[in-house]
């Protein structure tokens, strides 16, 4: 009686289970720190960005996209021209202002940190960027 089959099984067997196993391993593995954000970003929101070359920038959350990505506004130290809208006062981490010509969709990964959040009356100013 042949049993050499046997022991091709046991090695089909014993790779499957190697297999199984690195593949968890990598699914429950520490998370990476360019993964998603904690907190999901939320319309008016001020959040921190990684850029390529690893500066980070301010920008505004306009929307956002089912998959958790969002179009921005990027923030800029100096008004744009007129009309003036400050979104963060100087004691918030400003002045910043919104740079229409910043506008942007981004991945989530690449929203570091919630840095604040724009006062009610300042969004309905500025909430049409999204447009």
């Amino acid at each position: 009686m042949d049993t050499s089959w046997w022991v091709a099984l046991g090695v089909v067997v014993l790779l499957a289970m190697i297999a199984a196993l690195v593949d968890g391993r990598g699914r429950l593995g520490p998370r990476r720190r360019d993964a998603l954000p904690e907190v999901p970003p939320a319309p008016g929101e001020v959040w921190l960005a990684r850029l390529p070359g690893g500066t980070e920038r301010p920008f505004l959350v306009l929307t956002v996209r089912a998959d958790g990505g969002a179009r921005v506004a990027r923030l800029a130290p100096e008004p744009p021209g007129s009309p003036e809208v400050q979104v963060l006062p100087p004691e918030g981490g400003g002045p910043l202002y919104p740079a229409p010509e910043g506008l942007a969709d981004i991945g989530a990964a690449r929203l570091v940190r919630r840095t604040g959040e724009v006062a009610p009356e300042v969004w309905d100013e500025v909430r049409h960027l999204a447009e």
